[in-house]
């Protein structure tokens, strides 16, 4: 039997500007595996729990994880892709949405959003390397 390998998916140009605007550091050696809620403020890591309050964050991006920030505010997003209608819906201030985020580009998902932790009502409580997306409920601005 073979090993099988996934290539990581290098960063977007759209990831590394949030990241500078969000004013985030990737999450330290030294913290790596700490649940979100117990970091400091102001770091980003990845994970396979998106959306858990204490999604362990890691320094090395892996075959689809989900990016995390935590801003010196303390508010907590998940950060991924999706279509251009699925974007207006995270940023619409309307009604309740259940929504399907990547957590890289892929197909029609290619537009960068940013799902605070505050506005989701409903999750998967993981989300598997191989699964197709991560489903969400977010409750209105």
């Amino acid at each position: 039997m073979s090993r099988v390998t996934y290539a990581n998916t290098p960063s977007t140009l759209d990831q590394q500007t949030l990241r500078a605007t969000h004013n985030v550091r990737l999450v330290a050696p030294e913290e790596e595996g700490t649940g979100v809620n117990a970091l400091p403020a102001g770091v980003y890591g990845f994970t396979y729990s998106p959306a858990l309050p204490n999604a362990p964050l890691f320094a090395e991006r892996r075959f689809r994880s989900y990016e995390t920030h935590k801003l010196a505010s303390g508010e907590i997003y998940v950060i991924g892709f999706t279509d251009v209608e699925t974007a207006a819906a995270v940023e619409s201030t309307g009604s309740e949405q259940t929504i399907q985020i990547q957590p890289e580009p892929d197909g029609n998902a290619s537009v960068l959003v940013k799902v605070p932790y505050a506005r989701i009502r409903h999750h998967r409580q993981h989300a598997a390397p191989n699964q197709h997306g991560f489903t969400v409920t977010i409750t209105p601005a």
